[in-house]
Order: C-alpha cells, then sequence, then structure tokens
C-alpha cells in the first residue's frame, strides 16, 4: 500500500506490507514526521475517504475492502483516537460523551447503561461523570474520548500518542485496561507512541517508521531502537547551575481559584515568581491544575482571591494587543493557531499583527525547528509534532517577555525534544521568563533551572534528583 495527499508531490506512505492478527498489539515508533499518524488514519478507513490524496494497494479488514465498508460498520468495528483528543468531543457532559458512541452503533439502553457504569469504574471516571466537558483538563478529556471509544468495544483499535496527556499511573491504568481487553474479547491494538519505555513490555510487534517506510523489528530488538536516537537517555543538554535569578517579569499571588460548581478549589493560596532568564517546569498528575495556572497568568481566566501579574500589570485587564506583545502561549492544542495557508505564512502572521520589522527572524526560526523543508506545505496536512514546531515557531518568533508552555514535547521524537530543550536554554538566556508544564519528567530534569510539583492546589518546590512521582489527587479534575 501506498498514499499520498493531496498537496504532496511524493508518497507520504511507501509499499507498506503488514498483517494484523486477532488480539496482536503492534507498536509504531520512528521520527516525528515519519508517517505513523498518516498510517492510522489509512488502515481507519479515514484516509483518502475524508482526507483525500491517492491510495494504491489494498486495505482490508477481515478479508473485506477496507472502501466497501459503511462508516457506521467502521464505526462499530474500528476505533480510533487522533492525537488531539478535543476534536473528538461531540457533547456537552461526560457521560453523555460515553454513550454516544454507542447509541449510533444502535446498541440497547440496557446495555449501554451497564457499559457506562464498567467504562467508568475502570477509568475511575464516578466523581466527575456529570461534568461539562469543555471545563476537563487536556488529560481528562484524553480519558474521556479513549473511554468512550472503549465503551463501544470494537475489534480493532488505533491509538495515536494515547499516553502523551496521561501522568504516570494514569498511562499504567489505561495500559493494564488494554491488555486485560486484549486478552477478554481478542481485541487488536495499533499504538502510535513516543513513550516507548510505557510499552516495550507490552507489545507483540514493533514497527520501525522512517520517510513513509516500516521496517518490522521484534520486540526483544527493542534495545536496538533505543539506541539509535529513540530514547530520553540520548538528550544531551544537561541542567546547569541554577543561575542567579533576574528581575521578577510576573506570577500570583495567594492566589485560589474554583470553577463554577466545583466541590473544591483547583488552587488554593498558591504563590509563584518567575525571573528572567529562568526555566520552571510544573509537574503534577492529571487534574492537578496546571493548565489552569497558565491560563490565569494569560490572563483568560480571573483569580477567585489573590493577584495575578505579568510585568506588574493584570493580564486580566490588559488589551490583547499589549498583552501579546509581553506574554507567549502554546496550548496543548496546536491546531488552535493554524488557519494560513503556509506555515510560512503562519509565522509571517505574528510580524504582521504586531507590527515587527525583523522578517529575517522568520527564516531563522524556520531553520531552528527544522520547519525550512516544511515551509510552503499546508499546516493542517502536516503531523501532530510538526504542527507543533510551527504553533511554537509562531510564538516564539515574536521573542515574548514571558513564555508559557503547555505539554510542548506532545508528539515529539527526543531528538526534536533535545533541540527543543536547546533553544528554550537560548530564549532564556536573552532574558525571557519561561514555564512549561509538562508530564515528561525526564525531559524536565534535563535541562531546567526549576522543577515544581502541582499537588492539592499548591505548589511544593522537589528536589532536582528527585522523582515526585504522580499520585491521583482526591480532588475535582482540574479543568483547562
Amino acid at each position: 500500500m501506498s498514499y499520498t495527499y493531496p498537496a504532496s508531490k511524493h508518497p507520504d506512505l511507501q509499499d507498506i506490507n503488514l498483517e494484523l492478527l486477532k488480539g496482536q498489539s503492534v507498536l509504531l515508533t520512528g521520527p516525528s514526521g515519519s508517517g505513523k499518524s498518516t498510517l492510522l488514519r489509512v488502515m481507519g478507513g479515514l484516509a483518502p475517504r475524508f482526507y483525500g490524496g491517492r491510495l494504491q494497494g489494498q486495505i482490508k479488514l477481515f478479508g473485506k475492502d477496507l472502501r466497501q465498508w459503511t462508516h457506521r460498520d467502521l464505526s462499530r468495528y474500528i476505533g480510533v483516537l487522533f492525537q488531539d483528543p478535543e476534536s473528538q468531543l461531540v457533547t456537552t457532559r461526560v457521560d453523555q460523551e460515553l454513550v454516544f458512541g454507542m447509541e449510533n452503533v444502535g446498541y440497547a439502553r440496557a446495555l449501554m447503561q451497564d457499559r457506562l457504569q464498567e467504562i467508568a469504574a475502570v477509568f475511575a471516571m464516578q466523581p466527575w461523570l456529570y461534568y461539562p466537558t469543555l471545563h476537563l483538563s487536556g488529560g481528562w478529556k484524553q480519558k474521556t474520548v479513549l473511554a468512550s471509544i472503549m465503551a463501544v468495544r470494537p475489534r480493532l483499535l488505533l491509538l495515536d500518542e494515547p499516553l502523551s496527556q496521561l501522568d504516570g499511573d494514569s498511562a499504567e491504568q489505561f495500559l493494564d485496561y488494554l491488555d486485560r481487553c486484549r486478552h477478554l474479547w481478542g481485541m487488536s491494538v495499533v499504538i502510535a507512541e513516543h513513550r516507548l519505555d510505557k510499552l516495550v513490555k507490552r507489545v507483540d510487534k514493533v514497527l520501525y517508521i522512517r520517510q513513509g517506510r516500516i521496517q518490522s523489528q521484534p520486540t526483544e530488538r527493542i534495545s536496538w531502537l533505543l539506541g539509535n536516537g529513540e530514547t530520553e537517555d540520548c538528550l544531551a543538554t544537561k541542567r546547569l547551575p541554577v543561575p542567579s535569578k533576574g528581575r521578577r517579569l510576573a506570577g500570583l499571588k495567594d492566589v485560589k481559584f474554583c470553577y463554577p460548581n466545583a466541590d473544591q478549589p483547583v488552587l488554593k493560596q498558591l504563590s509563584l515568581d518567575l525571573h528572567a532568564g529562568e526555566i520552571t517546569c510544573l509537574m503534577g498528575a492529571n487534574g492537578a491544575g496546571k493548565t489552569t495556572l497558565l491560563k490565569l497568568l494569560m490572563g483568560t481566566l480571573k483569580p477567585c482571591q489573590g493577584q495575578v501579574d505579568i510585568c506588574g500589570e493584570n493580564p486580566y485587564r490588559m488589551p490583547a494587543p499589549q498583552l501579546a506583545r509581553k506574554v507567549g502561549y502554546l496550548s496543548q492544542e496546536p491546531g488552535d493557531y493554524l488557519f494560513s495557508p503556509t506555515v510560512r505564512q503562519e509565522i509571517e502572521f505574528t510580524y504582521r499583527s504586531l507590527q515587527l520589522k525583523d522578517y529575517s527572524r522568520v527564516d531563522r526560526m524556520l531553520e531552528q525547528l527544522h520547519l525550512q523543508p516544511l515551509a510552503q506545505r499546508n499546516p493542517r496536512d502536516l503531523s501532530w509534532g510538526e504542527r507543533q514546531r510551527t504553533a511554537l515557531a509562531s510564538i516564539l518568533v515574536a521573542q515574548p517577555q514571558v513564555l508559557l508552555l503547555d505539554e510542548p514535547t506532545r508528539g515529539l521524537d527526543y531528538r526534536l525534544k533535545n533541540d527543543l530543550a536547546i533553544m528554550l536554554r537560548d530564549v532564556a538566556r536573552q532574558g525571557t521568563a519561561i514555564l512549561v508544564a509538562t508530564h515528561d519528567h525526564n525531559w524536565a530534569n534535563s535541562f531546567t533551572d526549576r522543577v515544581l510539583y502541582l499537588q492539592h492546589g499548591s505548589i511544593v518546590d522537589i528536589a532536582d534528583d528527585k522523582n515526585p512521582g504522580e499520585e491521583r489527587l482526591e480532588v475535582w479534575p482540574g479543568q483547562v
């Protein structure tokens, strides 16, 4: 099988031969942009059906050509999790989301109720089963979409970076459940993932993808893959001694924040200072409130108590153009930033909007983030990691004084993570205060000046050599 996107001059997938057995699990790994997501789209019947493009060769499910399957039957037999789970949420409440797929394939009401309770128990969703999906954090949105897919109980499950927004405990819990489903119901699973350490001992086969071609690697040779640039140990950027603090640029003082109808506040009397030239990583379990904290600094949320400031001013009251010159913010959904026809125009839009002059920075940013070969591509046709880098470039090119990043390593291979760490270190040296919310503790510990842990609404400063663990918090799961 070969597949080419509409705007591509060369095949994005070439000469793919793959047989998937009942109950088998396959791990797709390889560099960002190598074709992992595209392969899942083709296997799920989404490309070229919805994405357009040209497909050569055959794809069969249970011996029947995939193009002959109806949409309804495909949705019953194949479950697909995209890298941006927010795009898959279609209802306004968690319990409604869990039954939506079952309703569409025509399950009986009694079966839906039984399956709803089963899934809610497995994913520990009872405390927030009736909460609005809009108020969930990125990690809990990902859990909700995963749960809604598993409720239908498809025969083939295609997962694109399913662990990218899950904390350590949640990731292990989900993988345990996945193994159980495979053994009980013969479900076959294909997972595209960069967090190899979580999956290496759980899969039957590894497919290494590079430049649209796959090479089968037996599981016992996974160490070969890890030793060739696919391991977190290869991060070359090491944490430097904590520099003397520069001037304070932003922060929160005695901040309390609670969402409407929530039982408990997400943040309690929280204080944090961000200084010029300092990189701070913020960690914590899913729902701890990391994204909430970033949005308070951005001024999109207003604290119930306490003070928030950016360069001495209240961001909630600052005009948008003024705030955009001082703060750069990358959310968990890079697709929200992308609307221009090409990658280059996406970055140039920032310059036009902020009336900046030095357009040479556009080329430098394209080169630094390895986007030069993609400059004329439509951002929507790129992989998740490539879109993440495009959105990041459109923010960094403005040289903000304060930089807020929410899970910036999602979809990035370890080489690109290392490049990002080096770039952020350079940005910090120019006097920018950087705050990064992440679950990637190896990456965070490799280069940052300070690692903080958000727990029970408060911040804990942890030792450099200590992995805090990611315990499940007994609070309402932190809305974004």
